[in-house]
């Protein structure tokens, strides 16, 4: 008879305890968000804009584009180093910074360590800008079929004179 009222004690006690904390004595079922997150960095998609990546115009998915440096909403300076992993097509690609406007900022063309499967690369980026600028690193390649940029990963990021 003592445990099982030691027992009521205590379940009312906890009731009252989260009662008094702003909780109920309910149990709630979580909100869920979705987050589109593609290896650590925020990517955008043809549907969404962010303040300096423009539309998507063909989204890279993780077996296809991997950026692990820089992250999305970095502040770098330049060179900017880029790295992670690419299927590229004979393991070149292109890396380009674009500002707010789709302007490109900086260009550089890319290797990786093998060509048509998913591969390492670290490249340098240098840049010029005189004043803190939002900035979206593009990492790609370009369609064989009719050169425009195909497997986009995009990730924002501020450039730092």
């Amino acid at each position: 008879m003592m445990k099982r009222s030691l027992l009521l004690v205590g379940v009312i006690g906890l009731a009252a305890f989260t009662a008094a904390c702003g909780g109920s004595a309910e149990r709630k079922k979580p909100s869920t968000t979705t987050t589109t997150v593609t290896s650590a960095t925020t990517t955008t998609t043809g549907a969404s804009r962010s303040a300096a990546c423009q539309a998507n115009p063909d989204p890279a998915n993780s077996t296809q584009v991997v950026v692990n440096q820089p992250a999305a909403n970095d502040l770098v300076t330049s060179p900017l180093a880029v790295s992670g992993s690419i299927n590229a097509f004979e393991a070149t690609f292109e890396i380009a910074i674009k500002d707010a406007s789709g302007n490109d900022i900086a260009t550089a063309t890319g290797q990786s360590a093998q060509g048509q499967t998913l591969a390492a690369f670290s490249e340098s980026v240098p840049f010029t800008v005189s004043a803190p600028t939002p900035a979206c690193l593009w990492v790609f390649q370009f369609s064989a079929q009719d050169g425009s940029p195909s497997m986009v990963l995009q990730v924002e990021i501020t450039l730092n004179p």
